[in-house]
């Protein structure tokens, strides 16, 4: 799952490391660049410039609708494929998002439908691109709490 913020690098990684913590999730001490839940799942994230692996067209489209470059691009890894810890990803992109004037990118199983697409525009704003979305942190939210809800690893 992947957050476009406006913030830089330096700002954006302790909002990270805190919405990570406030998920439930520790660093693994032997390797601090992983993290685990109580359950044991592995999760990780990377902060690179947004153009790494986004094309211009799409960051300037995003900029467009936030109103700003988007400066840095936040990738929370789940390190397993584990359905059920799917979902702490999607609530830390949230999260992120929110405190820094963020875009969660959202993939789904399949296009997503357009009372869907009108669903999340409803509660907050969302930016179709091909067949995923971004979505701001009140759209992200109504995702997460829409019965659909489900995450693509």
């Amino acid at each position: 799952m992947s957050v476009l913020s406006p913030c830089t690098a330096e700002c954006v990684e302790p909002v990270v490391l805190d919405e990570m913590a406030a998920e439930g999730l520790v660093r693994y001490e032997p390797d601090p660049d992983y993290w685990l839940s109580a359950e044991g799942l592995p999760y990780g994230y990377d902060v690179q410039a947004p153009d790494l692996e986004i094309g211009v067209d799409e960051l300037e489209l995003i900029a467009r609708a936030a109103g700003g470059v988007m400066r840095c691009d936040i990738v929370l890894h789940i390190l397993v494929s584990d359905l059920a810890g799917r979902p702490a990803l999607a609530r830390i992109a949230e999260r992120v998002a929110r405190r820094t004037g963020g875009w969660v990118f959202v993939e789904f199983r399949s296009p997503p439908s357009a009372d869907l697409v009108g669903y999340l525009t409803s509660a907050g704003r969302c930016v179709r691109v091909e067949d995923a979305v971004y979505l701001d942190a009140a759209a992200m939210n109504a995702w997460i709490a829409h019965p659909d809800f489900h995450v693509v690893k």
